[in-house]
C-alpha cells in the first residue's frame, strides 16, 4: 500500500480538494505541504475504507484537514482539539468548502464523547500528552465495539518540530516511539497491531516520512481482576472500567475493601484457594491479572502453611481456570521479597534469595507459571513490584509505611522508625504500577521487575513525607526488626526495553497525591 494506490483511487477528490486547499489558511503559502497530506488522507481513506455511511472522529483534530477530506466521501465525521484557535480554523476551512463536519473544543484526556464511531484517528493529542492511557480511554469512549483506532508514529522530523509543543504538555520527548506507542495501544485493549508505512517515493517527493499506522481490532476486552477490592486491585479495576472493559472481580474481602469498588464491574466474592472453574466460565476473561494474595510478611512467618495456602496453591487454581479458557495471565509478584539483600539493583536475572515465607510462596507461584509456559505455551507473565504507594493503601499493613507515616502526620501523632532509618527501598507509585500491569498483558512470557530503579532511606521518605504534609514532626525511633532488609532496589531495564513502560511519577509527585487523598 503507497500513495499511488491513493492517488489511483481517489483522483477527483484529491484533485478538487487540492484545488480549494491551495487557497486556505493554514497552507495557503505551502501547496507541497498541502500535496503530502491529501495524499496522507486519501491513504487513510483508501486503508480504512471510509465511504459513504461510516463514521469518523478524529482526536486532536488540529485544522481538521483528514475529516474534511473524509467527508467529501459521505464519511459522518466530527472533529476535536484542545486549541480554540485550531477549531476556528478548522470550522471556517469547512464553511469555505462547504462540507459537513462538526468540530468541538475539548480536552482529550478527559472528553466524554456524546456518540460513538466507526474509526477513530489520533495524532498529537497522544504525543503530547503526559497521559497517554487517558486519551487511548477517551479512543476506546469514542468508539463503537468493533471499531478501529488509528494513530501515528513520529519520525525525526515531527520530534524536533514538535518539541516545545510536547514541553508546554509536561511531556520530556516529542512523541513516542514505535514500540511504546505498540505497547500503549495494546495495553488500552487494542488486540491487533499493524503498521502502514508509505512509499520511499513518497519519502522523496512528498516530504519526509511521518506516518506509520497502528490499527486497533476488537474494542472491549473481558478482563477478570483477583483481588480487585485490593490497593493496587482496584486501581487496576478503576482503569480497566473507564477504557471500556467488561472486568470480574474476584475476591473474598481478607484485605480488600468493598468501598473500593466500582460500580460496572461483575463481583465474585471467593477465594482463590477455591476451584475458581465456574467463575472463569462465566466471566470468559481474555485477561487475568492475579493480584490477590497473603502479603504480610508476619502473617507468613507466624504461619507460612496458610501463606503457601493462598500464594502458591492460590495461583494454580488461577492458572487452571486460565489454561480452560486461553486466558492470557498476568501475575503480580515481589521485588525485595524475592532478591533479599541486593548489594547493588537486583536484575530479573539476580540470585534469589527470599529471607522470609513470603518471598518463598511468591517464588513458588512464579515457577509454576514458568512451567505452565512450557508445558501450555501459554505465555503468561510475571511483575515483581517494589514497594507500591499511593491512595486507598491500608495503613495497617506492614508493607504500607508511606500510608503510616501520612495517617499518623494527619493525626498529629510521631511516626516510627525502625532502627537507624538507613535502610532503602524501591518506591513505585500505584498509578505506575498500573501502567506496567497493563503493559504486561501486550507481551507473551518474561518476568519484569516493576520499581523506579532509585533507592529511598526511610529517613529520607518521612523528610518527604513531612514536607509534603507541611508539618513540623520529629520521628521516634525503636530498635531494629529482626531479620528486616537493609537494602532493596530493581532495576528496570528490562521493563523499559521490552514492556516500553517507564515511572511517571516522582517520589515528592506521587507522594502530594497520596497525601491529598489521605487528608480527605
Amino acid at each position: 500500500m503507497d500513495t499511488k494506490d491513493a492517488e489511483r483511487a481517489y483522483p477527483e477528490t484529491l484533485d478538487e480538494t487540492h484545488r480549494n486547499w491551495l487557497h486556505s489558511k493554514p497552507f495557503r503559502n505551502d501547496p507541497a505541504e498541502t500535496s503530502r497530506l491529501l495524499v496522507d488522507a486519501a491513504l487513510i481513506i483508501l486503508v480504512l475504507d471510509l465511504r459513504d455511511g461510516v463514521s469518523l472522529c478524529e482526536l486532536g483534530c488540529g485544522t481538521g484537514w483528514v475529516s474534511r477530506v473524509a467527508a467529501r466521501q459521505g464519511v459522518r465525521a466530527v472533529g476535536y482539539d484542545i486549541s480554540p484557535g485550531m477549531v476556528e480554523i478548522a470550522r471556517e476551512e469547512a464553511a469555505r468548502e462547504g462540507v459537513d463536519v462538526r468540530y468541538e473544543v475539548a480536552d482529550m484526556e478527559t472528553l466524554e464523547p456524546e456518540e460513538q464511531f466507526d474509526t477513530c484517528l489520533l495524532y498529537d493529542a497522544l504525543h503530547h500528552s503526559a497521559r497517554p492511557e487517558l486519551v487511548l480511554a477517551t479512543a476506546r469512549r469514542a468508539l463503537r465495539p468493533g471499531g478501529r483506532l488509528l494513530v501515528h508514529e513520529p519520525n525525526w522530523m515531527h520530534r524536533f518540530t514538535g518539541r516545545a509543543a510536547a514541553q508546554e504538555h509536561g511531556v520530556t520527548e516529542a512523541g513516542y516511539s514505535a514500540r511504546r506507542l505498540k505497547q500503549l495501544v495494546r495495553g488500552a485493549g487494542f488486540a491487533e497491531v499493524h503498521r502502514l508505512h508509505r512509499s520511499r517515493r513518497a519519502l522523496f517527493t512528498n516530504g519526509p516520512l511521518d506516518v506509520a499506522r497502528h490499527f486497533g481490532g476488537p474494542l472491549v476486552t473481558r478482563a477478570l481482576v483477583t483481588g480487585g477490592a485490593g490497593f493496587i486491585g482496584s486501581h487496576l479495576v478503576d482503569t480497566l472500567l473507564a477504557r471500556g472493559d467488561e472486568v470480574t472481580v474476584v475476591d473474598n474481602f481478607a484485605t480488600g475493601k468493598r468501598e473500593n469498588l466500582r460500580a460496572g464491574a461483575a463481583l465474585a466474592e471467593r477465594d482463590i484457594r477455591e476451584n475458581l472453574g465456574d467463575v472463569f466460565d462465566d466471566a470468559r476473561p481474555e485477561l487475568c491479572f492475579h493480584l490477590a494474595a497473603q502479603a504480610d510478611v508476619r502473617v507468613s512467618v507466624a504461619d507460612p502453611e496458610f501463606d503457601a495456602q493462598v500464594n502458591a496453591i492460590g495461583t494454580v487454581r488461577v492458572l487452571e481456570g486460565a489454561r480452560r479458557h486461553g486466558t492470557h495471565l498476568v501475575f503480580s509478584s515481589t521485588g525485595g521479597a524475592i532478591y533479599g539483600e541486593s548489594p547493588e539493583p537486583a536484575t530479573e536475572e539476580s540470585a534469589r534469595q527470599p529471607l522470609s515465607p513470603y518471598g518463598t510462596s511468591k517464588l513458588a507461584a512464579e515457577e509454576y507459571i514458568r512451567t505452565y509456559n512450557r508445558l501450555y505455551e501459554s505465555g503468561h507473565v510475571a511483575l515483581r513490584f517494589g514497594n507500591v504507594y499511593g491512595p486507598r493503601q491500608d495503613p495497617h499493613g506492614e508493607a504500607g509505611v508511606v500510608a503510616i507515616f501520612f495517617n499518623r502526620l494527619k493525626a498529629g501523632e510521631a511516626p516510627r522508625i525502625f532502627g537507624d532509618g538507613r535502610q532503602t527501598r524501591d518506591y513505585v507509585f500505584v498509578g505506575d504500577v498500573v501502567d506496567a500491569t497493563l503493559a504486561g498483558a501486550g507481551v507473551r512470557g518474561g518476568v519484569f521487575n516493576v520499581g523506579t530503579g532509585r533507592e529511598t532511606s526511610v529517613v529520607e521518605l518521612f523528610d518527604a513525607c513531612r514536607t509534603v504534609a507541611g508539618v513540623d514532626v520529629e520521628p521516634e525511633y525503636a530498635p531494629a526488626r529482626l531479620g528486616e532488609l537493609q537494602r532493596s532496589v530493581l532495576a528496570i531495564d528490562r521493563a523499559i526495553d521490552e514492556l516500553a513502560w517507564r515511572p511517571r511519577r516522582s517520589l515528592d509527585e506521587g507522594l502530594a497525591e497520596t497525601w491529598d487523598w489521605v487528608r480527605g
